[in-house]
């Protein structure tokens, strides 16, 4: 069995990445800060919906560019067929997109299902931290209708500096307030400790290895060591805060970057109020051992984000 030494991990695991960078940057942008927290390892990232010229944020943009991602997302590769022609390919994305529960409810209905928010948070970890989904919860599912057991999505990359592999579990909340998701958040992380999931998970990345590399899933399987996790492994979370917040005074119909420099800088005047709540959850986490990367990302309304994301889905 190869061993850590010599698996390119770097590489490897880079294939693996399917959200386009091209489509994050037309659609998202962010916030630059810094900040520690105390006796916890954690980063903060402040991202928002980019503007279109009129000034408006792009929701529908994002919603369309989740939507392209449906197969990458929901199918391993070993499971995606040879398709020769572009109605053919038509056929499998629709039969993909009948897996999700958003295609089981009524079109007349507004979107409640997650499925938004699991899309989104799998889109920000390739994109920005770079690591790969690598288990298709979806299509392990029978019925569309079901929601998707666990956490909302397990991803990986090597830390070159550590030398270690860095796996994450996603966790997706989209509220209309941001305390009311923070709370359920820190409350999944630590259900998902209490009840044996984590190492459900990880035996589930040696069995249901989304990438067709043999040779790479026996080194993911030595590493992760059937679900312990091996000494090569570090378990973190991922979690997607999506709450409703919008900048003030904002001028109809003024230019993108005149919209866009403004609600940087009010969002930026909303960070040590996001801080200090996130600390508070800290203060009283049991999981505190593990390493966390928290997406906040306001939206004028997350039932329209949910709502825009249907519509595309159809």
């Amino acid at each position: 069995m190869p061993t850590l030494a010599h698996a390119n991990h770097p590489l490897e695991l880079e294939k693996l990445l399917t959200a386009s960078h091209e489509n994050y940057d037309a659609c998202i942008g962010h916030v630059a800060h810094q900040h520690s927290y105390v006796g916890v390892v954690a980063n903060t990232r402040f991202h928002h919906l980019k503007f279109d010229a009129n000034g408006q944020p792009k929701l529908e943009d994002l919603a369309k560019c989740l939507a392209d991602h449906i197969v990458l997302y929901a199918v391993s590769s070993r499971n995606r067929p040879q398709l020769s022609t572009a109605q053919e390919w038509t056929r499998f994305v629709q039969d993909t997109r009948r897996l999700f529960r958003v295609n089981a409810q009524r079109r007349d209905l507004p979107d409640v299902s997650g499925e938004a928010g699991e899309m989104l948070l799998y889109f920000l970890i390739e994109a920005v931290l770079g690591a790969p989904q690598v288990v298709a919860k979806v299509e392990l599912k029978t019925n569309p209708a079901m929601e998707v057991n666990g956490s909302d999505g397990i991803h990986m990359r090597w830390h070159p500096t550590d030398e270690v592999v860095d796996v994450y579990f996603g966790e997706s909340k989209l509220y209309t307030d941001v305390g009311a998701a923070l709370t359920d958040a820190f409350d999944s992380i630590e259900k998902f400790h209490a009840n044996g999931m984590r190492a459900h998970e990880l035996s589930m990345v040696t069995r249901l290895f989304k990438g067709a590399d043999d040779e790479l899933k026996k080194v993911i399987a030595e590493v992760l060591d059937s679900g312990k996790p091996g000494p090569g492994a570090r378990i973190n979370h991922a979690c997607l805060i999506g709450y409703d917040w919008t900048a003030t005074g904002l001028t109809p119909g003024l230019a993108a970057a005149a919209v866009e420099a403004e609600y940087k800088r009010q969002f930026l005047a909303e960070a040590p109020a996001l801080h200090q709540r996130l600390q508070t959850r800290f203060n009283t986490c049991h999981c505190r051992q593990y390493g966390f990367e928290v997406f906040f990302l306001p939206f004028v309304s997350v039932q329209a984000f949910r709502n825009a994301f249907k519509a595309a889905m159809e």
